[in-house]
């Protein structure tokens, strides 16, 4: 059974359109209501003004914000080791292993050694031969009966 067109309209503003319409009633009251108030304080805040002036002190000058901008004090080059030498600008070696050096030789030659062509084999290899097929409906009742026999 299909409904009409209008019947489906009333029905979405039945059930869509009155709530927001409400709603949106409920927001110009208390909107009309902050207004109010807001009003009333002010003419509170004037009266107070006209029948007694305080003395206010001076306004503080607010510091300025360019001062306050944060910049780094340590700069990073590239090869830069005044990082390590820390507060006495000390001369550390770090980094640097002078008694081990005949070790890194055969690492630069292992390095710079070309590596051999390979042959490389496929992982899967796929065929349409009959004996190809059969294997492959063997493999896949195998499988189907161990995922049966986890579950």
């Amino acid at each position: 059974m299909q409904f009409p067109l209008f019947l489906v309209i009333i029905l979405l503003w039945l059930f869509i359109g009155l709530p927001l319409s409400k709603l949106n009633q409920q927001a110009k009251k208390r909107a009309s209501k902050t207004q109010d108030m807001q009003q009333a304080l002010n003419q509170k805040k004037k009266q107070e003004q006209v029948s007694a002036p305080q003395e206010r002190p001076a306004p503080v000058p607010e510091p300025s914000v360019l001062n306050n901008i944060i910049r780094p004090t340590v700069s990073v080059t590239e090869h830069d080791d005044s990082v390590y030498r820390g507060s006495m600008n000390a001369e550390t070696g770090e980094g640097y292993d002078p008694c081990h050096d005949e070790q890194l030789a055969p690492l630069t030659a292992a390095e710079s050694a070309i590596p051999a062509a390979s042959e490389e084999i496929p992982g899967i290899r796929l065929g349409w031969t009959g004996s190809d097929i059969v294997r492959g409906i063997v493999m896949s009742e195998i499988l189907n009966n161990r995922k049966g026999r986890a579950l």
